[in-house]
Formats: structure tokens, C-alpha cells, sequence
């Protein structure tokens, strides 16, 4: 079973790995890259408020919860010299492999992350309402009379929804945004603003970080959207973010959908744009990891 990954091969870490070599239905899973999407940093008046971002964090007393949702906007804060923050500054990650970044570039944060769901949803009960997690809130959240508003910084893509951030502010945080990353098409230019991209003066190529997590081999298969029309029949199509879907509809790959090739979404928001541009779903994974990649494609038959 021919696995298909709508990003660079620069990205490929835990997911990538794990797939490649399991066995789904007695097939061995087969992992290859279309890439349909790319990140660059951020730049001018959007570059100048992640570093003030990254100054409020490492400065002495900082307090609040840093939140991310993606290791790029880690490796974007690293161009703004994030390292060590305060101990009073606590953290939150939407998965292990972005916690993994996060640690890795600030040894000693505090990071939660949702049990189950890894969504702004499962932020959101995390940080707000009867279910938010101590080791979070505990001193912070709800101000106590006389406190300060508590602080949630929000490093994020340019494309992000505005829930995450609404829902703070509404349940009583303090939420500071800045752009970190921009979403392009693949690939992103220019080079040397790209995040995760292999090459001289890349971020990737310069930053250990980035270098850890990525691990695909300098031969990992790839395929472009022109050949996604010769993909032997059954290949599955794992459309990693709301981004790539638009992508893979904006460069006219929808009619190899249901012909040729599955597509799989990863995530609710990424079912709901294919739902939007009318491309028709084999499932929807329900975590963005491998167990949550594995069992959508065991519901494949």
C-alpha cells in the first residue's frame, strides 16, 4: 500500500517513520511525498513581532503559556533567539512531535499537551472551562481578583483560524498573535526563507533542530502532481492540513480522486475544506499521528 504525503520530504520525522514498514490488511505500507505545500519565515513588520514575542518570553518574570501548534512556528522563534525561558512560562503543544521541537529548543519548558483531542478544541479544554488541565492553569487562570490578566502567547501561520485565539480571549486570556511562518505553494521562495527546506543556507541545513526532524533519506520517492495521474490504482493520498487540500483542488488533482488514488484527511478541519472544494474522502484520521494514520487506513478495506 503506496502512502502519499502532501509535504517535502525535509518534513518527514515520527509519522513518516513509523508508517513506512507497517502492515495494514496484510500490505506493507509504502511512504512517498507529493508536496502540494511549503513554509517560509515570516518577514518585515511580522518578523519584528515575533522577536518582541520571543523577547517577552525569555525575559526574567515572564509568566503565561506559550502556545503551539506547529514545530515550525518553534523553528521560526529560533531565528529570534527563543532558548531558555522563565520557569514561570509554561507550554502547550497540540502533539508529541511538536512538544519534541519545543523542548528541544527551550530544554526545561513545561509542556502539556491534549490527551486526545489535538485540535484548538482540545487546547481550548485545556486552558479554559471544567476540564482545563492544572498543570496548565494552576495560579494563572481564572485571574484571581487583583491579578493580572494571565498571558497566552500564540506563534502561529498566517493561515490559522481565528478559533483558537478567539477562544482564549473569550474565556478571559490575554492572547498576543504573531505571524511566524507563512503557508506558500511548493516549493517556497526564496530558498533561504524556507523552513525545513535540505540545502546550503537553509534553515534546516543550520539549525540542529530542524536537522533532527528531518530524517527522510536523501533518496525518499517522490512524486509530482503530474504524475499523480499514473499513481498505480489504490494509492492513498494523506492530506496533512487544510492548506494541501486547497492545493491539491488548485492544481486540478480532484479528478484522480476516487479513480486512481484515496484521499485521506488528517484532522476535522482538513475533512471540512475537502467538503468545501467537493473533494470526495475515503476517512479522516482522527489523531495526526501514525496510530491515527493506521487506523483510517485499516477503515479503508
Amino acid at each position: 500500500m503506496r502512502v502519499l504525503l502532501t509535504r517535502q520530504p525535509a518534513q518527514a520525522g515520527a509519522l513518516e517513520a513509523r508508517l513506512s514498514g507497517a502492515v495494514v490488511g496484510g500490505e506493507a505500507v509504502e511512504v512517498a511525498f507529493l508536496p502540494l505545500v511549503d513554509f517560509v519565515l515570516a518577514g518585515g513588520a511580522e518578523a519584528d513581532a515575533l522577536g518582541r514575542m520571543s523577547m517577552q518570553l525569555i525575559a526574567p518574570g515572564a509568566r503565561g503559556v506559550l502556545v503551539v501548534t506547529s514545530p515550525n512556528a518553534v523553528r521560526a522563534l529560533r531565528g529570534h533567539d527563543f532558548g531558555g525561558v522563565d520557569e514561570g512560562v509554561r507550554a502547550v503543544a497540540t502533539g508529541p512531535g511538536t512538544a519534541h521541537v519545543l523542548v528541544a529548543a527551550s530544554p526545561g519548558i513545561r509542556v502539556w499537551t491534549p490527551p486526545e483531542d489535538r485540535s484548538a478544541r482540545g487546547i481550548l479544554a485545556g486552558m479554559t472551562g471544567p476540564t482545563a488541565a492544572p498543570e496548565v492553569v494552576e495560579g494563572l487562570w481564572p485571574p484571581a481578583a487583583g491579578h493580572a490578566v494571565p498571558i497566552a502567547w500564540l506563534p502561529q501561520s498566517d493561515l490559522a483560524r481565528p478559533a483558537l485565539a478567539d477562544g482564549l480571549r473569550a474565556a478571559g486570556w490575554d492572547v498576543r498573535t504573531a505571524v511566524a511562518y507563512r503557508t506558500v505553494p511548493y516549493p517556497g521562495t526564496p530558498p533561504w526563507r524556507r523552513l525545513l527546506a535540505e540545502g546550503e543556507g537553509s534553515v534546516a541545513a543550520s539549525d540542529p533542530v530542524v536537522a533532527e526532524a528531518c530524517t527522510a533519506a536523501p533518496d525518499a520517492p517522490v512524486v509530482t502532481p503530474a504524475q499523480l495521474s499514473e499513481a498505480e490504482p489504490g494509492t492513498v493520498v494523506l492530506l496533512t492540513s487544510s492548506s494541501s487540500a486547497e492545493q491539491f483542488a488548485e492544481r486540478g488533482l480532484g479528478p484522480a480522486a476516487g479513480e486512481r488514488v484515496r484521499l485521506l484527511a488528517i484532522g476535522e478541519p482538513t475533512r471540512a475544506t475537502c467538503a468545501r472544494l467537493g473533494l470526495p474522502l475515503a476517512g479522516t484520521c482522527a489523531t495526526p499521528d501514525a496510530a491515527g494514520v493506521l487506523a483510517a487506513l485499516a477503515g479503508l478495506g
